[in-house]
């Protein structure tokens, strides 16, 4: 018996991925050579970056592998959107060890005056309103609230006594401190805005029908504020967003209150209003019992008809003062909703400590819920919770007929969202996108 010869070829030794190959993006360093050879060819260089900093809490909250993939979707619309505006001749990258910036050149033609004047900074303004906006399904699930991200605009002529090379870091440097100066100079205006309303009141409301998903009936109406149509601070989120980074939670919250109670006519008597509070409107001298009682009475309505939404991400952070709160309004008739429920990750928790009237469910898990099986076993759960809790679960943000249709199998109760009604500036002038009693 003779001993076999392998002569296959030895295989590869499997090696650890380099840090750079587990790189969303490619690092600065390895187009380093491309982006100088386009500024020396063109003659000139225009730039954009785009500071994802806080992104880096994903990393911190979900490890490395969450937080690439957050920024590997936010290069994407970044991609998708400077194309559609300027073309498709750009380089993405990432810095040489700042993973969180994303560096987009775009070589050009040093006489080029209107691309640098004009393109490049209205590129970077529709860039900034869009991060402002559009992060959420970037950074979800990952992230509660939606961060704030810089974004800035330069340009570099090349100069042939100079390496590219130093043009390129001075470029970069030059660029993230515009975007650092208009990301404060935004800050400050919206401020300066905030107040402005707060001074002047000058919120709207509008009230959303919320509705029985088996007959069609309006069960009543959730009251949602918003600030001015060019104001930038027209959503709730961005308005309460502002208001929280700049300590004005309190004042905002007070206002919205006494609009929605004041403009909260033509609800029936067997219909409810949901109203957004603050665990601090406790002690507002306006949300005391003998007042709100008072202004009820004049809407024809008594206080079970008010129910309190109470977000559960401000409920987590600190159950004592919540409780103090529920308590009290509890005592006086009011119901309690808990809003978001589902966002993050102490729903339960949440649900369990406080022992609200209603579950509303957040909408990230109504959103195409048709395709995931996931969210439905959520929602289940959800729902047999709230049953043993003799609470009642309200469906946010049914938008299609597909998530309407899978709503209704799990047992859900009650529904709102743009599928079954939009808002109006008093309840009786909010729409119905289905008729009364004919659930589609």
């Amino acid at each position: 018996m003779t001993d076999e010869i392998d002569d296959s070829e030895p295989q590869a030794e499997e090696r650890e991925p380099t840090l750079s190959a587990l790189r969303a993006l490619a690092p600065l360093g390895s187009r380093l050579g491309e982006i100088a050879t386009g500024l020396v060819k063109q003659g000139a260089l225009g730039m954009l970056l785009i500071d994802a900093t806080p992104l880096l809490a994903i990393e911190k909250l979900h490890g490395p592998r969450a937080f690439r993939s957050s920024i590997e979707a936010l290069a994407e619309g970044v991609r998708a959107r400077v194309e559609s505006a300027i073309g498709e001749e750009m380089l993405l990258a990432s810095g040489a060890l700042e993973e969180e910036h994303l560096l987009v050149f775009m070589p050009r033609l040093r006489d080029d005056a209107e691309f640098f004047l004009h393109d490049l900074p209205r590129v970077s303004a529709e860039l900034r309103a869009w991060a402002s906006q559009g992060l959420k399904r970037v950074v979800y699930p990952y992230l509660n609230r939606v961060p704030e991200l810089a974004v800035g605009a330069g340009f570099v002529l090349h100069r042939p006594f100079q390496r590219p090379e130093a043009q390129l870091r001075h470029l970069i440097d030059r660029t993230l401190e515009d975007a650092r100066f208009e990301h404060e100079r935004s800050r400050r205006e919206r401020n300066g805005m905030l107040e402005k309303i707060l001074l002047e009141q000058t919120v709207t409301t509008v009230f959303e029908p919320i509705v029985a998903l088996a007959t069609n009936a309006v069960l009543g109406y959730e009251a949602l504020s918003r600030g001015p149509a060019g104001t930038g601070l027209e959503t709730p989120m961005a308005l309460f967003g502002t208001a929280e980074l700049f300590d004005r939670e309190y004042e905002l919250d007070s206002l919205c209150r006494r609009r929605a109670l004041s403009n909260a006519r033509g609800i029936a008597a067997d219909q409810l209003l949901f109203l957004n509070i603050l665990p601090t409107c406790i002690q507002d001298p306006d949300f005391q019992a003998a007042h709100v009682c008072e202004t009820l009475a004049e809407l024809g309505l008594g206080p079970r008809n008010l129910v309190l939404e109470i977000s559960e991400r401000q409920a987590i952070s600190n159950f004592p003062i919540f409780r103090e709160a529920i308590d009290h309004f509890s005592g006086l008739g009011f119901r309690i909703a808990l809003d978001d429920t589902g966002s993050g990750f102490s729903s339960l928790e949440a649900a369990l400590e406080l022992q609200p009237d209603f579950l509303k469910i957040d909408m990230s898990l109504v959103r195409s819920i048709e395709d995931s099986p996931e969210k439905q076993e959520v929602l289940r759960g959800l729902q047999s919770l709230s049953a043993k809790m003799g609470s009642q679960v309200i469906a946010e943000g049914i938008e299609t007929a597909q998530e309407l249709s899978v709503i209704r199998t799990l047992g859900i109760e009650f529904g709102q969202g743009f599928y079954l009604g939009r808002g109006g500036s008093t309840p009786s002038g909010a729409s119905r996108a289905l008729a009364p009693g004919r659930p589609r």
